[in-house]
């Protein structure tokens, strides 16, 4: 539980903080944060040293894919008690807000095995399988990890590209039933759009799995899909625009960093053996080029690639097995239910625990009246 003392200079909460894929995210206990005499958000800023570039008086890592939170709020009333619900938030390094609106591939992998290792749910003498319900958004994932004769693993030898070191494998699994946030999985009802931006009209391809997410060719804009990090840097200020745009046609906030998330494809990479990757792809992650993809822009990806018509699909159809190329490498993902209404994009990641510890803030950070947390959103109906 948090300590909160009256008169104290700290108020201090328990947390784990989890690698899970190409992320890091600071997990914690609802319970613990809404104990405190401050909001969620103000918590998450003070925590992370935001707004800071550096964060260098909080927790936060300075960058998109370091500056993660996880809120695990219960198990969801009436259903299984294998279902896990949380909220996930983005704390933003440069300007004083927290985003509850996105979902995070990379840090439910991280919740996955927090899950397991603080025995959330009962544990199966193989693999344990359960559901994480993200709240705000409405997406159930089903997750997979090894608990050999029904303990917890601390460590596994599963590699993921953009990580050096192993961890313990998960599965994760994004079914079409809850993957779009609101409630369409082609959010303007076409495949591809036009938008004008930075004065010239651009074909767009807006999907709404996993995430939120607005692709254009890389050769439209004079790129490749196969770009250095340092190339897509140089066109900042269009993806902005692009975001922007594209939030607008897609009903969404147009002032958010996190959602939709913005890129561009391209055709894939030709190998001796055949292809390399289906397709290439560079994303956009919080105004940085991501160093590989997330996992959410994964499933937008591949879901864009089974609709005929898409800027995805044109380039690379969806296949059973389907490979991305991205700055840390190419990634492989599985879809299934292809030419139905049930499609499923699966992955394997890994996850690793860095450290359990209490998170010290100030006592006197803001002293405000308890609010109702502004991850409390009434999430999507699970047939959206």
């Amino acid at each position: 539980m948090s300590e909160i003392e009256v008169g104290t200079a700290e108020m201090a909460v328990p947390a784990s903080w989890v690698r899970g894929g190409t992320s890091k995210c600071w997990i914690f206990q609802a319970e613990d944060i809404d104990a405190l005499p401050v909001s969620r958000d103000e918590f998450l800023l003070r925590a992370f040293g935001s707004p800071d570039l550096r964060q260098i008086d909080g927790i936060g890592g300075a960058t998109s894919t370091t500056s993660k939170a996880i809120v695990v709020e219960s198990r969801r009333p009436g259903q299984s008690p294998d279902e896990i619900v949380y909220s996930f938030a983005q704390v933003s390094v440069d300007h004083p807000k927290v985003e509850w609106v996105s979902n995070c591939g990379n840090c439910a992998t991280a919740l996955a095995l927090y899950v397991v290792q603080h025995r959330l749910v009962g544990l199966s003498e193989d693999a344990t399988a359960f559901q994480m319900l993200n709240r705000p958004t409405g997406l159930v994932l089903q997750a997979t990890v090894p608990t050999p004769d029904g303990q917890a693993p601390s460590q596994g030898d599963q590699l993921v590209r953009g990580v050096p070191f192993p961890g313990v494998p998960v599965d994760l699994g994004f079914t079409e039933a809850t993957w779009s946030t609101h409630g369409a999985l082609l959010p303007t009802g076409h495949p591809v759009d036009t938008l004008t931006v930075d004065g010239a009209e651009l074909a767009v391809t807006m999907v709404d799995a996993g995430a939120p997410v607005a692709v254009v060719r890389a050769d439209a804009i004079g790129l490749t899909g196969a770009d250095d990090a340092a190339a897509v840097a140089e066109r900042m200020p269009f993806f902005a625009e692009l975001r922007r745009q594209a939030a607008r046609a897609m009903g969404l906030p147009d002032d958010d960093q996190s959602v939709p998330k913005v890129g561009i494809v391209g055709p894939g990479t030709p190998g001796p053996a055949g292809p390399v990757t289906e397709l290439n792809a560079r994303m956009i992650s919080m105004s940085a080029p991501h160093p590989a993809i997330g996992l959410t822009s994964a499933v937008a990806l591949a879901a864009a690639a089974t609709v005929p018509g898409t800027l995805v699909h044109d380039l690379a159809p969806a296949g059973a097995s389907y490979r991305i190329g991205t700055l840390s490498g190419p990634i492989s993902l599985v879809v299934s239910g292809i030419g139905t209404d049930h499609r499923v994009v699966e992955f394997r990641r890994n996850s690793r625990r860095i450290v359990d510890a209490l998170v010290y803030i100030p006592a006197d950070t803001v002293e405000t009246e308890p609010a109702v947390p502004s991850a409390v959103v009434s999430p999507v109906p699970s047939s959206a």
